[in-house]
């Protein structure tokens, strides 16, 4: 392990103390940010992220574009947020798929994205969550991957990649669960073509507090859990659960039969503009 993954991980432990948070719980990025005192703001702009702040380091701010992948903007504002707890002061960070850039990126960046890998993805947390479900890491389906993804809120692919940098999975195992998109999966779970979204499945193991989606996602829930209101439409029954489509934005109950157990799910527009904390009301400008 090389220093700078080391700096990473003993930073995003104690950030994760801070928030009263042990090393195998999952974080809502966005609510720590908030905890910590980061503004954080959805704009429609063709990047990734940006990072500012004033020369006293008043008025900390991150950007994140609305324009990419849901779990890319988790990812995105956990990077950003590496920057404000290392001072790295203002930063941007733009759109490439050139490989040479990538691979001659700056140390700054380099640290920050180990940050943000062990920040909402803590080694510990993976491998429990596993255990939990009598699975095994290193012969795990794409649907048992993509379950345990759900309940980090990160993407199926940073995952796989997050768990072969960390030697949990071998290099042939993680190109054999690549090999499977997301979509993928979703049509297989459907058992046919089927809108192509971002989903989340949450089982009967998960104990997400809160949960985070967009319009026009999907999610699939335990079959004995009670849904409220109309934000969320019932689909299909399917294998993983049943499966609700985000058609509002809201927040939504959803418990037990008894009602002693529940989550809420926190649904934004797509494509919204604002200020994240108030990404799930109905409507920010009413």
């Amino acid at each position: 392990m090389n220093h700078l993954v080391k700096k990473a991980i003993f930073k995003a432990d104690e950030i994760r103390m801070k928030l009263g948070l042990n090393m195998f719980q999952p974080v809502n990025v966005f609510t720590a940010c908030e905890k910590i005192g980061l503004t954080v703001r959805f704009v429609d702009i063709n990047m990734e992220g940006i990072y500012v702040t004033s020369r006293n380091s008043s008025f900390p701010t991150i950007l994140i574009s609305n324009l990419r992948p849901f779990p890319r903007r988790y990812f995105t504002c956990a990077h950003e947020l590496g920057h404000h707890v290392f001072g790295h002061g203002g930063k941007i960070d733009i759109l490439t798929d050139n490989v040479d850039m990538m691979a001659n990126r700056e140390e700054d960046e380099l640290l920050v994205d180990a940050f943000a890998g062990a920040f909402l993805m803590p080694v510990a947390g993976i491998l429990a969550e596993f255990v939990k479900r009598n699975w095994t890491i290193k012969n795990a389906t794409p649907l048992q991957f993509i379950t345990i993804s759900s309940v980090f809120g990160v993407g199926y692919q940073t995952l796989i990649s997050h768990c072969r940098l960390n030697r949990i999975i071998s290099d042939p195992h993680a190109q054999s669960l690549l090999n499977y998109k997301p979509n993928d999966i979703l049509f297989k779970i459907f058992g046919g073509p089927v809108k192509n979204s971002f989903f989340k499945i949450i089982d009967d193991c998960a104990e997400n507090p809160t949960i985070d989606l967009e319009t026009s996602n999907y999610i699939f829930l335990p079959n004995d859990l009670k849904v409220e209101g109309n934000n969320l439409k019932q689909c299909q029954c399917t294998g993983a659960g049943i499966a609700y489509i985000a058609q509002r934005s809201g927040i939504v109950r959803v418990a037990t039969k008894d009602g002693d157990e529940g989550s809420f799910i926190r649904i934004q527009n797509h494509g919204y503009i604002g200020l994240s904390e108030n990404r799930h009301l109905e409507n920010e400008n009413e």
